[in-house]
């Protein structure tokens, strides 16, 4: 009988343990190495940003919209809303007409009309009552029903979740704007027209809040809530087993 077989069963069967144990390792070395989600090349970076973003909401901007929400009054603050929501149709219906949808184009125009004049400035949206809702649309889905690509997904500080294709968004935006361009002259009031709306708009997503509490990586929550909206957008409704953050009817 050979020194081999003098050993416990145990030992014997301890080489084929290690082998297994290695097998393993590699397994799980080959997965941490795996490459990154390629819309998210920069997530470590975006991480960190998002970390930041997340600090200055805690402790700035969700106090002050909390406050504005706890001390306006709801038909003042749905009065703000509709203001906001007025002096942006003209340029939902640009991109509307941009991409190729003029009858849509030509509804939000007469929408801003209506609540322009009798609407006092939009304060009420009389065109809801006479059954011309808002359909809201942005440069970047324009610019993606065009085909330019949306390239890698950016967290900027204190704007959040963009792209490159929606950073181009962004600057179209500012340069169709009615507020930012009509008032440049006045930029005290523009300003103070800009704090407003964001404010307000903070407001108008405390609705998430709990779900991203709740979502067991918010980082990842809000990323891919920003993808799934994006693609929306773009190319209609998301398969079944996409994810649904409900977010749709927000702009």
């Amino acid at each position: 009988m050979t020194a081999k077989n003098n050993m416990p069963l145990s030992w014997r069967r301890r080489p084929r343990a290690v082998g297994l144990a290695l097998v393993a390792l590699a397994l799980l070395g080959g997965c941490a190495s795996a490459p990154r989600d390629p819309y998210d090349p920069f997530e470590p970076l975006n991480r960190k940003v998002f970390a930041f973003n997340q600090t200055a909401d805690r402790f700035v901007v969700r106090p002050v919209s909390k406050a504005y929400d706890k001390v306006t009054p709801d038909p003042v603050k749905t009065g703000i809303s509709n203001f906001f929501f007025n002096f942006a149709t003209p340029v939902w219906a640009l991109n509307h007409a941009l991409q190729g949808d003029f009858a849509e184009a030509g509804k939000q125009s007469s929408r801003f009309l209506l609540n322009s004049t009798l609407g006092l400035l939009g304060i009420f949206d009389l065109a809801a009552d006479a059954g011309i809702e808002r359909q809201r649309t942005t440069f970047d889905t324009t610019f993606g029903k065009w085909g330019i690509p949306s390239g890698p997904f950016i967290m900027v500080p204190i704007l959040g979740p963009n792209t490159p294709r929606s950073g181009l968004g962004w600057y179209a935006r500012f340069q169709t704007d009615v507020i930012w361009n009509y008032l440049d002259d006045n930029r005290s009031v523009r300003d103070k027209l800009v704090v407003l709306d964001i404010v307000d708009t903070r407001r108008q997503l405390f609705r998430i809040d709990r779900m991203m509490e709740e979502a067991p990586d918010p980082y990842i929550f809000l990323r891919e809530a920003f993808r799934q909206r994006t693609e929306y957008a773009i190319q209609g409704p998301p398969e079944e087993d996409d994810y649904d953050f409900g977010l749709d009817d927000e702009e």
